[in-house]
């Protein structure tokens, strides 16, 4: 890859996630012109028609992008959620009138909301994130799962690609809190270049904590988010570490 090329993929990744997905539309369009089988730019292009609503034209790239690599999982992945999305009757405005709304402002217009309390919500800047190729296919308010591991809860999509790790503080703090049986619910608030922060909902408090708070510091911001989108990760393959360390 030559130097001009490197340069028009950074700036396209660097578009998308600054949400500017006019601006990345027309780079990565300008990247197809020298490279038609750009899978990676073709899914850029796909995603910015995602983002300003044209789910049509997102869903033709998709595809195109299917073409070209048939094991592409980003794009059966938007695929599932450009269809998941017509079937709700979801529509986003069109960035072209000047608006640009990410996938999270639309669930924030569902009906089904909940409407975060303090002690139970925490907005929480992932350390050891991916690379920022990786970040710049995800959307704010996408649902991450919380992956329990011996030292850490590591951060992943739906399938199960990598994203980040929680703080030590806090992954020792909610790994005792879920081995007790709380339960966790965890999406994309925000997404820059280099960083990544996750919305945590504590969704389900055991008896044995019932008077302890899952967290104790909350900047008292409240979000809201449709419950169609949030899931918890699996935790039954956590280690038994923690129940010694809780011990000693």
């Amino acid at each position: 890859m030559d130097d001009s090329s490197a340069s028009l993929k950074q700036r396209a990744i660097t578009a998308a996630l600054s949400a500017n997905w006019e601006e990345a539309l027309a780079i990565n369009q300008e990247i197809l012109t020298s490279e038609p089988n750009n899978v990676d730019a073709l899914n850029r292009i796909a995603r910015a028609y995602f983002e300003l609503g044209d789910f049509k034209l997102s869903k033709k790239n998709y595809q195109e992008s299917l073409k070209i690599d048939p094991y592409n999982q980003i794009a059966y992945k938007f695929i599932k959620r450009i269809e998941a999305c017509a079937k709700k009757g979801v529509k986003l405005p069109n960035g072209k009138n000047g608006k640009n709304h990410s996938i999270l402002e639309t669930i924030s217009n569902l009906s089904d909301l909940f409407i975060e309390e303090p002690g139970k919500t925490k907005v929480v800047n992932l350390l050891k994130v991916a690379e920022p190729k990786k970040l710049s296919f995800l959307s704010p308010g996408t649902p991450v799962l919380l992956v329990l591991r011996n030292r850490c809860i590591a951060v992943t999509d739906q399938n199960s690609d990598y994203l980040g790790v929680l703080p030590d503080d806090l992954s020792h703090q909610l790994t005792r809190l879920i081995n007790g049986g709380n339960k966790y619910q965890a999406l994309i608030k925000t997404v820059k270049i280099n960083a990544i922060a996750i919305l945590i909902r504590e969704i389900y408090r055991s008896t044995r904590f019932r008077n302890q708070p899952s967290f104790l510091e909350n900047s008292g911001e409240t979000f809201s988010y449709s419950s169609d989108n949030i899931y918890f990760g699996d935790t039954e393959d956590s280690s038994e570490d923690t129940e010694n360390e809780e011990e000693s």
